[in-house]
């Protein structure tokens, strides 16, 4: 054997023994009582951190998502749980309570009116059926525009206030919590949420998205897109706030102006539709026999039926008409 293969096999063996020594040593190390204690005291902070991790999760997807999940339902059940978040984002739980009563109301009114009406029993489960629903239709698009108003009053000067403390030097996130403080409702309710969610630890860009979401506002959403590109492509935020808060003026004095300048119509579509009812009032006082073709005779009926179609039409279009919209 030559002597270089004596000292590869020396150097061989050199480094095992060194490896076993090594592994001894620290399995040794393993064993003394300060690194076991050390051990166990970051396994246990290593299982409450990801305890609490796991609890600020829940809670903001709890803060950031509707507590059913309108996926897993039957889809009327999906409609009738979005038509249930939808009144509690505008008015609360007692918008909720007031809705229900109506619509109880609503359909006490019509079987005790369709009591007394001469019409078949087919006609009656219908008008039980179509009356209660379009009251609580009506009641529902109130409680939205009563909403609307509300929250647009208020916006801009929410937005003005997140514009001075952003101006102070005052972070986004912290902001939106002071709005949710110091405004007024029900933009305080919405900003408040926002600030819960942040507070948590959510993301500023996933909490606007599903605010803009719950209240369906266009003016909301210019909000949402201003701060995300103002968060992704940088510049000034106190600027762009500014002129989205005069914006939001602008639109809601174009409202405010609109609302004005078709108000003679509107008035007078209403004066024009309650004549017939006034006129028929006062000749069932007057000389009621003058009525029984309409009130005693299918022709009657058929005219009155064709009447009340053509006249909510007519209100109705009238309505769209003068009505502009620029909330959504």
């Amino acid at each position: 054997m030559r002597s270089a293969d004596v000292i590869g096999f020396g150097a061989f063996f050199a480094f095992v023994v060194g490896g076993l020594i090594v592994q001894a040593l620290r399995s040794i190390a393993r064993q003394h009582p300060r690194t076991r204690i050390r051990a166990r005291v970051e396994a246990v902070r290593d299982a409450s951190k990801a305890s609490r991790a796991e609890r600020d999760a829940s809670l903001q997807e709890q803060l950031l998502q509707p507590k059913r999940r309108l996926a897993d339902q039957d889809a009327l059940f999906a409609v009738i749980s979005a038509w249930h978040e939808r009144i509690r984002t505008v008015s609360g739980q007692g918008g909720v309570r007031a809705m229900y009563l109506i619509a109880i109301a609503a359909l006490i009114g019509s079987i005790v009116g369709t009591a007394f009406a001469p019409v078949g029993p087919a006609l009656r489960v219908l008008a039980c059926i179509v009356i209660p629903v379009l009251i609580v239709r009506g009641a529902y698009r109130g409680l939205i525009e009563r909403f609307k108003k509300r929250f647009l009053a208020v916006f801009p000067d929410t937005i003005d206030l997140i514009i001075r403390a952003v101006r102070a030097g005052i972070p986004v996130v912290q902001a939106i919590c002071v709005a949710g403080v110091e405004s007024e409702e029900p933009v305080r309710t919405t900003f408040r949420t926002m600030g819960d969610a942040l507070l948590v630890g959510a993301d500023l860009k996933e909490v606007l998205e599903q605010a803009a979401v719950r209240l369906k506002l266009a003016d909301f959403s210019f909000f949402s897109v201003c701060l995300n590109l103002q968060r992704e492509t940088g510049g000034n935020l106190g600027d762009t706030l500014e002129n989205l808060s005069g914006i939001v003026r602008t639109r809601r004095d174009i409202r405010a102006k609109s609302k004005a300048l078709t108000a003679e119509g509107r008035l007078a579509s209403k004066m024009i539709a309650a004549v017939p009812f006034t006129i028929m009032a006062v000749l069932y006082i007057v000389n009621r026999p003058y009525l029984d073709t309409l009130t005693h005779t299918r022709a009657g009926h058929k005219i009155l039926t064709l009447c009340a179609v053509l006249l909510a039409i007519g209100l109705w279009l009238i309505n769209k008409i003068s009505n502009l919209d620029t909330s959504r």
